[in-house]
């Protein structure tokens, strides 16, 4: 029988495989057992940092085998305390994507993930096996509430940091949260503002109704000039005080169509780039 060791992503000689330095994940290790750590990372602009996660496995030499296989948290966590790890341990062997290494490092991309995820990679040398995890939890948004349309920025230094003043965007609502919202692309491809619709409703100068939304501290997909990436929120939280958003007049809004009006806040850590009253989302007709 094959001996099979389970070696949780959290804890192994002092590694930590969920970190974000690009620096690491480059050289496989020395154990004696053979062995694939997994590392996960921010997607480039082209994926959806929502759902997607770009993947390193470093392998040592005593690795003959390995292979990767995503599922649900829940789903893997039932069939170990069904069948046991070294069960597990054949089932990624088996059914897994094998890894192709160069120099011992392997990289892709992993998409759809929208809930809790456990990313496992599997090495054997024939006679062991070992077992890597990392998780992702990614954020459900639900494909029959998009609004396609576009995002307008109301800051010409801001636009001039973009190099544009709109962006196609998306307007989507979360699958299991209907006051959660986000606006996919408005800065480009990549990026997305996320808001949080209040149980507070105004009436425009048309008589129109529209319902507020606060806009928490997110940081964006670009930079500025030498101060390091934006971040934006609302007023607010600006100020540490919410009455700014809900009777000083400086509130967002969402009307029933998908028209959307931030008064937004665009800042870096040296301090703030100004506000924007507004940046607005333009459904398509």
């Amino acid at each position: 029988m094959k001996k099979v060791t389970y070696i949780l992503a959290a804890a192994l000689l002092g590694l930590s495989f969920t970190s974000c330095q690009e620096n690491l994940g480059s050289e496989p290790g020395n154990d004696k057992l053979p062995a694939v750590v997994v590392y996960k990372y921010a997607p480039s602009s082209e994926y959806d940092s929502d759902t997607d996660q770009r993947v390193r496995f470093v392998s040592n030499d005593k690795v003959t085998k390995a292979t990767y296989l995503v599922e649900k948290v829940a789903d893997k966590d039932a069939f170990i305390a069904s069948q046991g790890e070294s069960a597990y341990a054949e089932k990624v062997l088996s059914q897994g994507t094998a890894i192709s290494f160069s120099n011992g490092v392997a990289e892709t991309v992993v998409t759809g993930m929208a809930g809790d995820y456990a990313i496992t990679a599997a090495a054997s040398d024939g006679s062991n096996t070992t077992m890597r995890s990392v998780k992702f939890s990614g954020i459900p948004w639900d494909p029959n509430s998009s609004i396609e349309g576009t995002y307008v920025i109301g800051r010409a230094n801001i636009q001039n940091a973009l190099g544009a003043s709109s962006f196609p965007a998306v307007l989507q609502r979360h699958e299991t949260n209907p006051n959660m919202f986000r606006i996919k692309g408005a800065f480009g491809p990549g990026s997305k503002i996320t808001i949080n619709l209040m149980d507070k409703t105004g009436v425009d100068d048309d008589g129109e109704k529209y319902t507020f939304f606060r806009i928490p501290a997110q940081t964006t997909t670009f930079t500025y000039s030498s101060y390091g990436t934006v971040s934006v929120r609302d007023v607010g939280y600006w100020q540490g005080d919410d009455a700014y958003v809900t009777d000083y007049g400086y509130e967002s809004g969402m009307y029933a169509d998908g028209y959307c009006f931030l008064c937004i806040q665009y800042y870096v850590s040296a301090g703030s780039l100004g506000m924007s009253q507004y940046d607005v989302f333009i459904p398509n007709e």
